[in-house]
Parts: structure tokens; C-alpha cells; sequence
């Protein structure tokens, strides 16, 4: 990161029972003390007066809470990090992390942890891979603990009706915690953009494309005009890391998976017509070489390739990680210039970007059924939406990792050091991890290069963000239905689409019949499921 990165600052809105006939969650933590019992009694964390505000200690005594929180690609939170050090002596509470090391499978491991049965205080994890446990008791309702002890989980939830309805329940009860990535309440994240050889336009002389029929003119001269200067046609115009052209799909208003339509439904993008439009031209565009001929095959390694070789022109892809390339690629390609652009205006003359993400991000803890306290540990997460306890999980310790210049953190020199960049660095002192707090935009910021942060700026403050399709709570019935129809679904959506795109389909000809394979497949069915949950979705933002 450049050492200019460290004078950067952002001013941080820190501020702005199981089933019927159960003991009630509160019941249950007056309850549970018993002899021989973790002494993180609830009547020692009331009478220390734990308020959320200039009382942080949460229990009278040193407590330990239990957590899972799975081991995947970024590892996990420990309770003897930096961090979480820090967590402990201003709490009194220590976390204790107790997922499986050696599985880094996330599903598998929350897998293995429900199936042992022995489940902690604090069970973290994806909400896909939470949600649909919920209406088997394993989480607590939270609701009176959240009313009672959590008076920043409280005011959070006020701000962001969205994470109040994706930690709900089919019982309308909140069970689970998500946070955020840093967005102002209501608006939505970017999370990738287009991107374009500007050095390319440079030397064809082409402005950067506004609308369809411009980035269409500007593809196909990147593919006829030879800009790499080789003398030969190997220049690809359009490629993705991801497996198809989904993302392309925007251009010709149409989407690629369920979204809500102008009538407040739940519809499937590719049973729409727009959807066959777009592939009618796209697959002009993949006969005519313009997108890439591998797209579906070439894989992860396809941006760092087509950019090291010369060879690519355009994708959409993610701010940090795409501007980085400049830099990666420079060896190879001394004049690359791979810059974000704003998104070109569809075939309506609007000018709007699909691929965001929601203002929560897609991760959620909860307290378990089995917890011993539940009061000491609703205290505990309500900590971490505390300016102290926010601080510590975006920017690490004040005064080691930050400094506080008119209550804005500046980074110091040590964390934007690290040669594997800001998050793995926060990742390494217990920072960063997908648990309720509110994220951070300087936190976002400070994993990009500047062409980066330009793009993602450019993006951020822009009316173009399309909301992202909610993450719904199924009950096991609707769960069910969608499951065994989309183990159909899916690979005949995926075939007709290779097919489409690569010529042995025609997009007219096969349309009706294509309709029609999808509702023998229950196409109506999971729409019928998906439509319940949202309007369940709907009544809980109200």
C-alpha cells in the first residue's frame, strides 16, 4: 500500500423461547447458574451496570464465551490475537474459538459442529448455512435480550431494517446478528465494476464507451484493429474469471437469476424475454470472437492471463482486486493502464449497475440453544457495536495500528505494510472478520490501489447501484420444494445457456420450448416458494 494511504481518512458514522410452551430466552439465563458453572453470571454483568455507552465491562468477573466461527480460506478469529486481547480487557469477557482447525470447508464444518450436537455459546457463520436451522431450535431468540441488555444491537437494527429481517425467523423472531460492509443506512455497496484497457482506447483513439452501442463499437475494434500491436487477431475484447457472461446481461435489462420485478414479484431472469434477447446478440458477439471462446472453462486465472499476455480488453470484475493487476501485470505489459469506467447505458438508454452488494454482508452469529448465559453474552455482542468495539474489529488497536484525529482513525505505517495488503494484515492481529459490526469505507479503501479507489468511489457515489435480491428466510417446506427442483433446474438452465451462446441453439426457435422444460422442471413451484418468503421479507421490514 502507498505510504500515502496512511494520511487517508474517512469520517466513520459510528454512532449514526425456541418453540411454544419453552422457556423464554431471559427465563433461561436467570436459570441456568448452577455449581461448577463458567462464572460469567448475569447477575455479576448487571451489577457492574454494562450500558453500552462509558460501561463496557460485561461481566463483574473474567468470563469465557464459546464461539464458532469456521476456519475457511481467511482462517478465524482466536482469542489470544491482538483484537481480541483487547476485547477481553475491556469486557472482562475472553472468547474462546471452537471450530474445528483442520476443516476449512465452512459447510462442512458447521456440518461436523451441528451434528456433534455440543454447541457453543455463539455459533457464526454463513446466513444460507444458518437460516434454514433456525426453526429447529438451535439459536435463541433474541428479541427481549436485544429490547433489555443490547441497546447498540437495538439502535443497529433500527438503522438497518435489513439485517433485522435476515436475522428473523419464519416466526417473524430475530434469532441471528449480521453486520455491515460499511454503507450509510438504506444504500447499497458497490462491489465490482467495468473495467477497460484505456491504454487500448488511447491508441485507437476511442473515448471510453457511454452507452451499448458505443461499448459494442469499442469491442470490436479492440478485436480488428490490432491495439496489443502484435499484427495478429488474438486480442479478446470481453472476458470474465467467472464462468459465463451473466454479468454482460444488464445491457439488454435483463438479469441472470431471481430478482424483484416492477410488479414487487419474485421472478426468474432467465425465463424472461429480455433474457433471450441478450443472448441473441451475445451470441453474435461469440461467434465474431469478441468474448472470450473459454468463458465458461478458462477459470480463475482468466484476468491475470488475458492482462499479463496483452490479450484482453474489458471484464467486470472487483474493484481491489482488478486494479491490482496493473501492478501485477506491469512486468509483462510496461504501459497497461486498466482502469474502472462508469457502466455503459443499456439498450433502454439507462445507465444502472446489477452486481452489488447489500449494505449487510452475508455472514451472521447467533446465540445458541445451548448457551449457559445468554444475557453475559448478548452484552458481549452488543460490544462490538460500541465505537470502541467497531474501531477494534476495522482498524485493530488505537494507538499501535491507528491514531484518532478528530475522532477519525488514521492508519498508522504498520498496517498498510503488510505485503499481502490491509485485510490479510487485520485478518493477522484478529480484525476484519464477518461478524455483527458495522464495516467500514475506509476499511474498503484501504484494500485498493488508487485506480481502485477511484473506481470504487466513482461507483459508491453514484445513483447507478441496483439493491441486490434480499436473502429470504425459507421455512422447510418452501426450502424443500426449492431444493429438489433446483437440483434440475439449475444444470438445464446452465446447458440451454452454453448451447445459446455457442450457436447450436437459436435463441427464437428454442424460447417456448425452453419455457416449457422449465415449468415441467417446477419452475412455478419455486417461484410460488420464493414469493411466500419475500412477502414474509416485506412484513418484516415493516
Amino acid at each position: 500500500m502507498k505510504k500515502k494511504y496512511a494520511a487517508m481518512m474517512l469520517s466513520i458514522a459510528i454512532a449514526p423461547s425456541l418453540l411454544a410452551g419453552c422457556q423464554s430466552s431471559e427465563e433461561k439465563a436467570e436459570s441456568s447458574a448452577s455449581p461448577g458453572a463458567s462464572p460469567t453470571a448475569s447477575a455479576a454483568a448487571s451489577a457492574q451496570g454494562y450500558n453500552g455507552k462509558d460501561n463496557l465491562k460485561v461481566s463483574g468477573t473474567p468470563a469465557t464465551v464459546t464461539l464458532f466461527y469456521p476456519f475457511g480460506a481467511n482462517g478465524a478469529p482466536k482469542g489470544d490475537l491482538p483484537v481480541w486481547q483487547e476485547v477481553a480487557k475491556i469486557t472482562n469477557v475472553t472468547m474462546k474459538n471452537v471450530a474445528n482447525e483442520s476443516i476449512t470447508d465452512e459447510k462442512q464444518s458447521f456440518n461436523t459442529m451441528m451434528s456433534s450436537g455440543d454447541l457453543p455459546d455463539i455459533i457464526q457463520g454463513l446466513r444460507t448455512n444458518i437460516n434454514p436451522v433456525i426453526s429447529q431450535g438451535v439459536f435463541l431468540p433474541l428479541d427481549d435480550l436485544i429490547d433489555k441488555h443490547a441497546p447498540n444491537i437495538k439502535k443497529f437494527l433500527a438503522d438497518y431494517p435489513e439485517a433485522k429481517s435476515a436475522g428473523a425467523g419464519p416466526d417473524g423472531k430475530i434469532y441471528t446478528i449480521t453486520g455491515t460492509l460499511g454503507a450509510a443506512p438504506g444504500k447499497v455497496m458497490p462491489s465490482m465494476g467495468f473495467f477497460i484497457r484505456q491504454d487500448w482506447l488511447d491508441k485507437l483513439g476511442l473515448k471510453a464507451p457511454t452507452t451499448l452501442e458505443e461499448y459494442k463499437k469499442v469491442l470490436y475494434a479492440f478485436r480488428q484493429q490490432d491495439p496489443n500491436g502484435n499484427k495478429k487477431q488474438d486480442e479478446i475484447p470481453y472476458f470474465n474469471r467467472s464462468k459465463g457472461i451473466y454479468q454482460l446481461f444488464q445491457l439488454w435489462d435483463a438479469r441472470d437469476n431471481w430478482y424483484i420485478g416492477e410488479d414487487d414479484k419474485v421472478h426468474q431472469g432467465k425465463a424472461e424475454p429480455q433474457y433471450r434477447d441478450a443472448m441473441k446478440e451475445l451470441s453474435q458477439w461469440y461467434k465474431d470472437g469478441i468474448i472470450d471462446p473459454e468463458i465458461f472453462t478458462r477459470g480463475s486465472q482468466a484476468r491475470q492471463f488475458m492482462l499479463g499476455n496483452n490479450l484482453g480488453g474489458t471484464t467486470i470484475d472487483w474493484f481491489a482486486s482488478t486494479s491490482a493487476v496493473n501492478d501485477t501485470a506491469k512486468a509483462q505489459v510496461p504501459d497497461i493502464n486498466f482502469v474502472s469506467i462508469a457502466p455503459p447505458a443499456d439498450i433502454k438508454g439507462k445507465v444502472k449497475f446489477n452486481h452489488t452488494m447489500e449494505p449487510i454482508h452475508t455472514y451472521a452469529w447467533g446465540i445458541s440453544s445451548k448457551a449457559k448465559d445468554p444475557v453475559t453474552v448478548i452484552k458481549f455482542m452488543d460490544f462490538f457495536f460500541t465505537p470502541a468495539g467497531e474501531r477494534l474489529m476495522n482498524f485493530g488497536i488505537e494507538g499501535t495500528h491507528y491514531d484518532l484525529v478528530n475522532n477519525e482513525p488514521v492508519m498508522r505505517p504498520v498496517a498498510l505494510s503488510n505485503p499481502a495488503g490491509f485485510p490479510n494484515f487485520l485478518r493477522s492481529i484478529g480484525g476484519g472478520y464477518e461478524i455483527g459490526v458495522r464495516g467500514s469505507l475506509l476499511g474498503q479503501l484501504l484494500t485498493m490501489n488508487e485506480i481502485g479507489q477511484k473506481g470504487f468511489t466513482l461507483y459508491e457515489k453514484s445513483d447507478w447501484l441496483v439493491k441486490p435480491f434480499p436473502v429470504l428466510s425459507f421455512t422447510a417446506d418452501e426450502k424443500k420444494t426449492i431444493d429438489s427442483a433446483m437440483v434440475n433446474l439449475t444444470p438445464a438452465m446452465d446447458e440451454y445457456e452454453q448451447k445459446l451462446l455457442m450457436g447450436s441453439l437459436n435463441a427464437d426457435a428454442s424460447w417456448d420450448k425452453h419455457i416449457e422444460e422449465m415449468q415441467k422442471l417446477n419452475l412455478q413451484k419455486v417461484l410460488d416458494a420464493y414469493n411466500s418468503a419475500y412477502a414474509r421479507y416485506k412484513s418484516e421490514l415493516k
